[in-house]
């Protein structure tokens, strides 16, 4: 059982009362057995009704007790002597998504599912360490896991993360799940972004290495000025958090982006660019084809700009991939290959209409200069039989906050067209909507 005053706050209290009234009052209360703070209520009231403590004394007593076991139960599920303060977090998305398509061999989706199933923490080790985590249950991985310190250069903060994080690439893709006007990110995001299936480049998102971040409120909008940073990371794209790599993976890929946020008036804005340098990620998967002699190279410029209750933000992506595209077939069938330049942007504006409903809106297109895309790679949970050239992608839908981006619901159209050479097209229409829930 917990006692129900420390030490030192019955020294304060004894000291301050005269010993023949308050040993009655003690002897009184000895008799009662220890409890817990949430139960010490009633007893402090009575104590202070017959003059052992004054209101005020009370109060502080229950201030002290309320630390005094929180520190008990902290004690108990942590077991670092550094840790100072721990938080636990949550995310809860369901999705249904009904798409239908033009292609033939393939059927249309229409299908509810678990889209992501976070549970986080967040551990502050002193006033420069601290440690976080998140995981994906749906998805079966990791989203972020790394060892933080932070320091103050004059008057800006600046910080240095160990471990596994997504890389400064990719406005739309550095955007929080949670708080996404359009239910998914874009075409073009998706296509830089996610993981290397032959077409995509899995030139951005999660990495693990060590990141390098001035000025973060400034680059996620919360304050103005100057923002930058830098990495250095494996250069694959996280599938396997133990791996310890193979001849093309053991080297350093390289990260950097810097940007601006400001506000004129009543209307605030942000500018920004990154690029990333890869060694061994050009080229397209498969045994034999790529080497750690194909690099990738890939470059961003966004921004975004706020004017009352209307948003618009865009972004334009860049790639430069080694020995991707086949052009002919050499003597003894053997391939030959040149390099692809990838490139797409995408745009969107939203509108809130209420302070519980927005309007949102967004165009994507992809140009993979031969590289090859499907519908599915810019339209999630989309059906997808041709592989193309160009992806054009759109999204008309609207959000409702039950309680900020704490309770949403999201509801939109979703459509993708893909076309190669010849006129050959397929193309996918339908709704998707979304519930979540953030703890």
């Amino acid at each position: 059982m917990k006692k129900l005053f420390t030490k030192q706050a019955y020294g304060r209290r004894l000291a301050a009362r005269s010993a023949a009234p308050l040993l009655s009052s003690l002897l009184a209360f000895a008799a009662v057995p220890a409890v817990n703070a949430q139960d010490s209520g009633p007893l402090l009231d009575a104590l202070a009704r017959k003059g052992v403590f004054t209101d005020q004394e009370a109060e502080e007593l229950r201030v002290e007790l309320s630390a005094e076991n929180n520190a008990s139960l902290f004690a108990s599920i942590a077991k670092g002597k550094a840790t100072q303060f721990l938080s636990f977090s949550g995310r809860l998305q369901t999705q249904y998504a009904g798409i239908d398509t033009n292609a033939t061999g393939v059927s249309s989706t229409n299908h509810l599912f678990l889209r992501r199933v976070y549970i986080g923490m967040d551990a502050t080790l002193s006033k420069n360490f601290s440690a976080s985590f998140n995981y994906d249950f749906a998805g079966k991985s990791f989203d972020k896991a790394f060892l933080s310190w932070s320091a103050t250069a004059g008057s800006q903060e600046f910080s240095i993360d160990a471990g596994l994080r997504k890389v400064n690439f990719g406005h739309e893709e550095n955007l929080s799940s949670g708080s996404l006007d359009a239910i998914e990110r874009s075409g073009a995001t998706r296509y830089f972004a996610e993981d290397n299936n032959g077409r995509r480049l899995g030139a951005a998102s999660y990495r693990i290495g060590v990141f390098f971040d001035g000025n973060k409120n400034a680059a996620s909008g919360k304050t103005t000025g100057i923002f930058y940073g830098a990495a250095i990371t494996n250069p694959e794209r996280v599938s396997d958090v133990t791996s310890i790599g193979d001849k093309v993976t053991n080297t350093f890929a390289f990260w950097g982006n810097v940007g601006y946020s400001g506000k004129v008036s009543s209307v605030s804005f942000l500018l920004g660019a990154g690029f990333g340098y890869l060694p061994g990620q050009g080229g397209v998967t498969g045994s034999n084809v790529t080497t750690e002699k194909d690099s990738l190279a890939v470059g961003s410029l966004y921004g975004s700009l706020k004017a009352g209750d209307f948003t618009l933000k865009a972004e334009l992506l860049l790639g430069s991939s080694e020995n991707d595209k086949i052009i002919n077939t050499g003597a003894g069938g053997a391939i030959i290959r040149q390099n692809t330049s990838p490139w797409g942007f995408w745009v969107q504006p939203s509108y809130k209409i209420t302070e519980n409903l927005e309007l949102v809106a967004r165009y994507s297109y992809l140009d993979s200069d031969l590289r090859g895309v499907k519908v599915s790679d810019g339209v999630r949970s989309a059906p997808a039989s041709l592989t193309a050239n160009t992806l054009h992608e759109y999204y008309a839908g609207l959000n409702y906050y039950f309680l900020g981006n704490d309770v949403k619901f999201q509801l939109g159209y979703v459509g993708g067209r893909a076309t190669r050479e010849g006129k050959k097209s397929e193309s996918v229409s339908g709704l998707r909507s979304q519930i979540q829930i953030n703890f």
